[in-house]
């Protein structure tokens, strides 16, 4: 971890990707009318996310919880929320498909589970590893649900 990156700053970090996730669900869901309920179920989820992650940020500033920080630098993670919004620009173009969606929501919510995303911080108290969990089951549940999807829609 560079030195000048404190565990209150990847939280942030952390927090406005999942704000970025959300607004690519927002747009898929204006982009895709059938599936808008699917889309801004997900995307709602992101934003649960993100308060989870606010939580945590918290209790880092308060001095209450010890954290082991090292796993992402903010630049990594901030190059990951630029990707996110470059596809949701990407989104209107008139030869995307549902499928693209899919294959790509189904992409970056593998991304989080297979680079543990949400294990980037040692946290002392259960209610810290409760929240922690709850972020990786959220993305492992979005990955379920894209992926039936995706095989429905042809992609399998």
């Amino acid at each position: 971890m560079n030195a000048a990156e404190s565990p209150g700053e990847i939280l942030d970090a952390l927090k406005e990707h999942e704000l970025a996730i959300a607004g690519l669900y927002e747009v898929y869901a204006e982009v895709f009318h059938q599936w808008k309920d699917f889309w801004l179920g997900l995307a709602n989820d992101e934003h649960e996310h993100a308060e989870w992650i606010e939580a945590l940020s918290a209790e880092v500033a308060s001095g209450a919880e010890s954290f082991v920080a090292g796993r992402f630098r903010v630049q990594a993670i901030e190059h990951s929320i630029g990707y996110v919004r470059q596809l949701a620009a990407t989104a209107s173009e008139p030869d995307f498909i549902l499928i693209n969606a899919l294959s790509i929501a189904l992409q970056l919510e593998r991304g989080l589970l297979e680079r543990k995303y949400f294990e980037v911080f040692a946290g002392d108290s259960a209610e810290t590893k409760k929240a922690l969990g709850l972020l990786v089951e959220g993305t492992r549940t979005h990955y379920e649900k894209l992926h039936k999807l995706w095989k429905e829609s042809g992609g399998g």
